[in-house]
């Protein structure tokens, strides 16, 4: 009876250690997925319709003067001014059953952190990318994502597959050729793929030709160009 009785508590053991498994997995996984970051105080603004003085009065007057030289010319923005723009942009935005809101970018001197709430039926949850951009030898343009993460979970590749599907549904819906700046900063973002940094502005096109993250603030050198450059050699030469 005593043997049978012992037998009995260690199968209990067991299970009831079967069945804490999942629960504490699962308590793990929601307290990674609703972390909040510290650092996440995203710009509240009180009429979106207004459109951010920074962008008006001073980044597109400056890229938009200095292309009429045919100079090359520096760019420099702040983390500041980035979150004004970004922060009037059309809000919420929905995708599929999710609504993203309050976004915020931090610039490190590595990094540019971007960051919005994404809300679901559950939770609210902040959705953090972390990207590094960089211009390489040939002159191409790489946007490249470190990670990506809800809370502090990481789900970087199930969200370049959800984003892979959007993007291609984007462009069929939307008819956008496939070598439009933002098509390719997209293919960028979502595998990698490098492109000519270049885009219109009036009636010039410029190029980035380098990028420098530092902390609070990113300085672009930008070239204007005569005409549309032509795609730059792949061969390094000797």
């Amino acid at each position: 009876m005593k043997k049978d009785s012992e037998k009995m508590k260690k199968t209990k053991v067991k299970a009831y250690f079967w069945i804490a498994i999942p629960l504490v997995l699962v308590l793990l996984a929601f307290v990674l997925v609703t972390h909040r970051p510290k650092n996440y105080v995203p710009l509240r603004i009180a009429d979106q319709n207004q459109i951010s003085i920074y962008l008006s009065n001073y980044l597109m007057p400056t890229i938009y003067n200095n292309s009429q030289l045919d100079e090359p010319f520096e760019v420099i923005i702040t983390e500041e001014g980035l979150n004004d723009i970004i922060a009037r942009w059309r809000q919420p935005v929905k995708f599929n059953n999710i609504t993203f809101s309050d976004p915020q970018a931090i610039l490190t001197q590595k990094q540019i952190i971007l960051m919005a709430t994404a809300k679901t039926r559950f939770a609210n949850l902040v959705l953090t990318i972390r990207i590094t951009p960089a211009i390489d030898y040939f002159g191409q343009l790489n946007i490249h994502v470190d990670s990506v993460s809800l809370g502090a979970a990481g789900v970087t590749t199930l969200v370049k597959s959800a984003g892979n599907k959007a993007f291609a549904d984007w462009l069929s819906f939307t008819g956008t050729e496939p070598n439009n700046i933002a098509a390719q900063a997209c293919r960028s973002l979502l595998n990698d793929e490098s492109f000519e940094p270049v885009f219109k502005i009036g009636d010039k096109s410029v190029r980035i030709c380098k990028i420098k993250l530092e902390t609070k603030k990113i300085t672009a050198l930008l070239l204007p160009l005569s005409d549309t450059p032509r795609p730059a050699s792949k061969t390094k030469p000797e």
